[in-house]
Formats: structure tokens, sequence, C-alpha cells
């Protein structure tokens, strides 16, 4: 162990043990350090990184410091305004020095940011050990090197200056291990999959080829469903169209009937006095429009309806059945009325409904 000699005030050498440094203890996978102007990128890498699933292939393989998780939960991340503090809080701290990795959204924002450059120095000083990691978001790197586009600096100064092993700060500069996921570069998915890899010291080809194969068998079962869901579609639309045509049949069918009713067969039965045949048949007939929504008769249909219950009004008149004839009689005078409403200036509509009235 090192240590050191110090002379006390009566001259006496006494040696000085170095402090041993305290066990690493992990709560969470990384720290999240960003400026509150990027809020909105800090919450979509937050989330993205703890539902991220390490493919199973992947967990329980054995690196130079941990076992693969299945899972990169929790991700800590500072939701206080620390503008009213002079310092980082006690708890910013504890989070820092409890956290595996650092991972810095880089921004010209940031980059200015005093907090961020606070939390960079801060993990560097008390996890010599760990590894920062920086996600660009916007600027350029190193772009404080360029005249005129000072400005555009995404890389807080702290990000670039190196450490040694005991957290103490030297003059040499250290290169960011850096995903880019602006659109023009890496993107969000191919980003998020390089931070991913850096934390779980994995090669990157290996989380890209897993994630291509995951995203391959999910495009299978979204293909294979969507098939499924068009059959199931065709199905039903074939249905509706034997629906639709069979309904149209049994409606043509009993305007075919009322035509027969009201002609020949009430000319060949009357005289002969079969009014139970011309009953039974307008009883089928009225029995199909019973089924029907009026609102849904086409002036035709309804005209027809009216016709055949006005011919059913005679019969139960003959029969001696005046209630039900005067029943018929209203319900054939209230079809002729609809559809003189609906069409007022057709000559046949008022014809009927007169005939109906008379």
């Amino acid at each position: 162990m090192e240590g050191s000699v110090v002379l006390t005030r009566r001259g006496a050498v006494r040696s000085r043990r170095a402090r041993t440094p305290t066990p690493f203890v992990q709560r969470y996978w990384a720290f999240l350090s960003y400026s509150h102007a990027d809020v909105a990128d800090a919450g979509w890498l937050h989330g993205a990184l703890e539902r991220f699933r390490v493919p199973k292939e992947l967990v329980g393989r054995r690196t130079q410091r941990f076992l693969v998780p299945r899972k990169l939960t929790p991700i800590f991340r500072d939701r206080n305004e620390l503008a009213a503090s002079a310092d980082l809080s006690q708890e910013i701290r504890e989070a820092i020095e409890c956290s595996r990795h650092l991972i810095v959204l880089c921004s010209p924002a940031a980059a200015q940011s005093r907090w961020v450059n606070e939390e960079i120095r801060t993990f560097k000083r008390l996890r010599p050990d760990g590894e920062v990691l920086a996600a660009i978001i916007a600027g350029e790197p190193h772009a404080s090197a360029l005249p005129g586009r000072e400005a555009e600096e995404c890389f807080p100064p702290a990000l670039c200056e190196r450490y040694d092993g005991r957290g103490r700060p030297t003059r040499e500069p250290t290169e960011p291990i850096a995903a880019d996921l602006r659109e023009q570069a890496d993107g969000r998915q191919q980003g998020l999959l390089k931070l991913v890899a850096g934390m779980l010291d994995l090669r990157l080809d290996d989380l890209v080829q897993r994630d291509e194969h995951r995203r391959s068998r999910k495009m299978v079962l979204v293909t294979a469903a969507s098939i499924a869901g068009m059959a199931l579609t065709s199905t039903l639309a074939v249905t509706s169209i034997q629906a639709r045509d069979a309904a149209r049949e049994q409606r043509r069918e009993a305007e075919s009937l009322v035509g027969f009713m009201i002609g020949d067969l009430k000319d060949k039965l009357e005289p002969v006095g079969r009014l139970d045949a011309l009953d039974a048949v307008g009883a089928r007939v009225l029995a199909f429009y019973e089924r029907q929504d009026k609102e849904d008769l086409s002036d035709e249909a309804l005209a027809q309806r009216s016709k055949a219950l006005t011919l059913m009004g005679d019969i139960a008149q003959r029969r001696g059945d005046l209630d039900r004839a005067l029943r018929h009689y209203r319900e054939g005078l209230e079809g002729t009325a609809e559809a003189l409403r609906r069409d007022p200036g057709n000559p046949q509509r008022l014809f009927d409904h007169a005939q109906n009235v008379f």
C-alpha cells in the first residue's frame, strides 16, 4: 500500500498510510448527465436504455468486469434544477459514485453547462476506473478549435480532460468515446446500440446482428399478422357482399310477389273466392317488409309495401275483419305519405297517396 512520510512538530518522523479506497457498490448502470435545455432528448435516451433488452444469446456472458445482464436498469437521471445551489447536492454525488458509467448528452448547451462539467469532473474523481460515454445530439465535436465556429462545440471541457488512476486531473487531453445520435450520423437506433455495447463491454457487431435478427423476426410476425388480417378482412368483405346480394334478391322476390299478388293473382283468385290464398301470399310479403327498417327502404319498395298493405286491408274488409282492415289501411297510408314526403314532385307518389286517402 502506498504511503507518505511527514515531519511532526517535535521533529519526529511519522509514516502516514494512504487511505484505502472505498469498494465500488453499484446502484445504477449509468448516470445520465445533460443540460436541462436537452430534457426531451434525455427523456428519450433514459427510456430507451431502461427498455432495452439484451439478446438472450448474450445474457450471462462473462466480460472482464461482470456478467452481461438481461437489462440495463436502473439508469439515474437527474431531474432536479440545480441553479439555486452553489454545489452539487449530496444525493447527486452519491448517485455518481454508485454508477458504473457516466453518459454525457453532448450539445452546445451541455458544453456551456456548469453542472454538466461538474458532474463529469466528480465522476472522474470519484470513479477513476469508471467509463465515461458521450452521446452527441447537436453541435459539432471540437468545434471550439475552429475559428468562427466556437459556439457549435458540443463536448463539455471536462469531457476531454484526462484523470489518472487515483482520480486526479492531468494536463493531458483525452478523446471521448462517443456515439453520434444525430440523423446525419449514427442516428438514434445505431447510436443507442453503440452506447449499450460500450456499457456492456460487447462488440457492436454482436448487438447489431442480433438486433437485425430480432427486427427480421418481428417483421415476419407483423407480415404474417397483416396477411391474416387481410384474409379476415377479405372473408368479411365476401360475406358482406353475399349478404347484400341475398338481401337484394329477397327484396326483388318480395317486389315480384307484390306485383303478382296485385295483378295476376288477384284477378285469378278473387272471382273464385280464394281470398285465403291471396291472404297467405300477402302475409309472406308483409313478413319480409317487417324485417326491414322502413327508413332503409327505397322509394319503390316503400310504395310496393303500401300497395300490399292496401290489398291486405281490402281482403280483411271482405272477410268482415274491420279492425284489421283499418290497421292495414293506416299503415299503407303512412307509407305513401312518407314516399310523397321524400319525392313531393313525383306524380306517381302523389297518385298512390291520393288513392290511399280516398
